[in-house]
Parts: structure tokens; sequence; C-alpha cells
């Protein structure tokens, strides 16, 4: 399995008996991340019209806000946007909008009131940034804490989505009828107070060589929650918890999983499952060259998964 990274190809070996693997010969541990912030890091932006944003999170407020349909806005590499009380939040997403970052952070102060980062309800495309510190707890919905994808497609491509926080799907959230496709990505230190730690999926959302590790849900879904269509490729979902089960993956029925050439190793719940809740019919959930193992207490249940060492 590879995960590609700017252009880059980083050869995974399998899981070791130790719960180490080896990334070009270099010994990973399964508990750390696999992928840094500075993993993410990439030159200037592709070319191609559109606006520069200067470094504030006021402009970035103004520039989305101005936007024309179909837009895209560069932002400063390297800049941190942070929005606090007086910038206020994001302004929604309403019609198509690009943003090309360069290493760039969008943040939200920790001593603002609660407010997720992006409420999509658009296509919209995501590059090469940070998102950090959302809070949708008081959102309407309560989920998405970074990103919120009410209709539209949205695609994020090597974002990192760290410490953020919502009711469900305290990174990204998708609901029906939404398309999220998530790809060279990181998806870290997320909390959901009930299901979908990192991400909750209501509609269709893939990922594509992207790591979703270390995030927390109280109830289901320590890693992703869905009941949508979920496609996870290439990608590793480790050291996730759960208050109540699936510390890496909740299938929730009538959704369907398709995990393919992946890793879902090292995550925990209180109740069995650790890896993988499959609460769909038998076949929701199918494993192709994957590797389940090393959960806690156990790798899949209640409904059974083929190719899972139960």
């Amino acid at each position: 399995m590879t995960i590609t990274l700017n252009a880059t190809h980083f050869t995974i070996s399998p899981i070791r008996g130790n719960g180490s693997m080896y990334i070009n010969g270099i010994r990973t541990i399964i508990g750390g991340a696999v992928l840094s912030a500075a993993a993410l890091a990439v030159g200037a932006p592709a070319a191609g019209a559109g606006a520069s944003v200067p470094c504030s999170g006021r402009a970035l407020v103004k520039a989305i806000d101005n936007a024309a349909s179909g837009a895209t806005l560069h932002l400063t590499p390297g800049c941190r946007y942070v929005l606090n009380d007086l910038t206020g939040p994001l302004p929604a997403i309403d019609a198509p909008l690009t943003i090309r970052g360069g290493n760039s952070t969008i943040q939200r102060d920790p001593a603002a009131d609660a407010f997720r980062l992006f409420t999509v309800n658009s296509d919209f495309n995501l590059d090469r940034v940070k998102l950090l510190g959302g809070d949708a707890r008081t959102s309407p919905g309560g989920f998405g804490g970074a990103v919120a994808v009410n209709s539209g497609t949205t695609n994020l491509n090597r974002v990192f989505i760290r410490n953020n926080t919502a009711t469900f799907s305290g990174g990204l959230g998708g609901v029906a009828g939404a398309v999220v496709n998530v790809s060279n990505s990181n998806i870290q230190n997320n909390t959901a107070t009930r299901n979908g730690g990192g991400a909750a999926n209501d509609g269709r959302m893939t990922f594509i060589d992207t790591v979703v590790n270390n995030n927390r849900a109280g109830e289901k879904g320590g890693g992703i929650a869905s009941d949508g269509i979920l496609v996870v490729t290439g990608s590793v979902v480790n050291d996730n918890t759960a208050g109540t089960a699936g510390g890496g993956v909740a299938n929730f029925g009538p959704g369907t999983a398709s995990i393919i050439r992946s890793i879902v190793n090292g995550n925990t719940a209180n109740n069995a499952p650790g890896g993988i809740d499959n609460e769909g019919a038998p076949g929701a959930v199918t494993l192709t060259r994957s590797i389940v193992r090393g959960n806690t207490p156990t790798n899949c249940a209640p409904t059974f998964v083929q190719g899972c060492v139960h």
C-alpha cells in the first residue's frame, strides 16, 4: 500500500507483530501520527485566476463574503488566519468556491465564542490548509467542527484537520445528499461528544491516502461514523477511541463501508468492538486487501465482516 503526498510515495509494509510499520525503511509506531503537519507543507499556490487574501482573519472573512460564484482565493503561504469574536465565523459557502493555501492555517481563537470554521452549501474545493480549533457544538446542527457540508461536492486535498469539536463529527461532517472527498490529508485529535470523532457521514464520503488518528467520540465511531456510503482507500485509521463501540469505524444501517488497501489498527472502545462496529446488514462492510487487527476489545462486531479477525 502506498500513501502519496506531494508527489512523494511512502511505501508502507504490513503491520508487524510489535504494532509498528515501516515507511521507506523508517520504523513508525502505529500509535503516532503517520502524517505530520510538515508533510502538508508545499510551495506557492498553483497558478490561475483568483484573488490573493492578505494575512488576517478579517481579510479572509471579507474575501469569502465578496467572492463571485466560481472564484478562487489564494491564501498567503504560511499565514495563520485567526478568527475571533471581532471577525466572527467565516461566511457560509453559498456559491462554488476554491480556496488554495500554501501551508496556511485557518484557526478559531481559543478565547473566542464557539463556532465552526466552514459551513458549506455549494461546491467547494480546499487545498493545502490546516483547520484548527473549530467548535460546532452551538452551531446549527451541532456537527462538523471544522467543516460541515450541507449540499454540493466538497473536495479536501492536503488538508490537516486537528483539534476541532462538535456534538457529531468533531472534524468533518456531511449530511444526506452531500458528497465529500478527502485525499492526502490528516484528521487528528478531533472530538465529538456523540458519534464520529474525526468524521461523520450521512451522504457519500471518500478517504484516499489519508490518516484518521487519535480522534475521540463519546459514543460510537471514534475515527469515522457513517450511515451513508463510505469508501476508505489507501488510508490508515488508528488510535481512535469511542466511549461505546467502534473505536475505528462505526457503520450504521442502511449505510455501507468499503475499506480498500487500508489499515484499521490500535483503536479502542469501552465495549466490543474496538475496530469496526458494523450495525448494518451482512456484507454492508467489505474489506479488500486491508488489515483490521490490534483493536481493543475486539476487531469487528456485531454483524460479521468477511476478512476481519473477529
